[in-house]
């Protein structure tokens, strides 16, 4: 009802208030939510398992999250990628690095009794830009206006690729906490190490139980300091989770190219 009712409007909606449709989804689902109207509760979903929803929530997230980067991907110009690699390598690499450190020292200042670690896994999960939000500044009747077509087109590609470069800087941020001195009992992984707040050990192990589930007892604190930190890091995250990545959307993309080569002729 909402996307009918929306699509009528929309023409409207657009055109004089400039409005996309990030922000009204945003407020009909708090309004129909569990803190207000009760009407779209994900703990009451299928079985009713208590503490069920986060487990919802991660799979919406990458469902939304996953369609919205084929949309950006496919809405751009053909070989924008090999045409502009070097501005995108610009905005991956050292900007998203000064992002990354500048929402660190921001965290920092605003947030208080938190550790430098801690702020660097929480600004590696927002330095990345949102592929749906970016959609409020790349398309709709006030971009077609005001923005000119070269920064919309930048801006979706980086938004689509910002997302996998950001998990660097996340997990180097996290295994540097999990190998931080002091700690080689993989079964103290509720422990708070020398030196680190209770803030970082929650966010720390929400994270890499969230990352790495089937990781068992090895997740946690495990000591080895700075050199085994960056050792893991450099072996898990940029040999294998980077690059098998890449491997695997090259063989995706390559086979849902023929696939869309092939409808088109048929």
């Amino acid at each position: 009802a909402f996307i009918i009712l929306f699509g009528i409007l929309s023409v409207n909606i657009k055109n004089v208030w400039y409005l996309g449709e990030a922000l009204p989804a945003v407020v009909l689902g708090i309004c129909l939510g569990p803190i207000a109207a009760r009407f779209i509760d994900s703990e009451r979903w299928g079985s009713a398992v208590e503490g069920q929803t986060n487990h919802i929530t991660l799979g919406v997230m990458r469902v939304m999250i996953g369609i919205q980067l084929v949309m950006a991907g496919y809405q751009l110009p053909a070989k924008y990628q090999k045409n502009r690699w070097r501005d995108m390598l610009v905005l991956m690499l050292p900007v998203m690095a000064l992002m990354w450190l500048a929402t660190t020292v921001c965290i920092l200042a605003t947030i208080p009794k938190v550790t430098l670690l801690a702020a660097m896994v929480i600004a590696s999960c927002v330095t990345s830009t949102d592929p749906v939000l970016s959609q409020a500044v790349a398309k709709g009747p006030f971009a077609d206006k005001y923005v000119r077509r070269s920064l919309r087109e930048i801006i979706s590609s980086e938004a689509g690729a910002n997302d996998g470069f950001g998990f660097p800087f996340l997990m180097l941020a996290t295994y540097l906490i999990r190998h931080a001195e002091g700690y080689h009992n993989p079964d103290e992984a509720s422990g708070v190490a020398d030196g680190l707040s209770s803030s970082s050990a929650a966010v720390v192990q929400a994270v890499t139980w969230e990352i790495l589930p089937r990781a068992g007892d090895v997740v946690g604190r495990q000591g080895g300091g700075v050199g085994i930190a960056l050792q893991n890091w450099f072996l898990e995250t940029w040999l294998y989770v980077v690059l098998m990545g890449i491997a695997y959307g090259v063989v995706v993309g390559t086979l849902t190219r023929f696939a869309l080569k092939y409808s088109v002729r048929r």
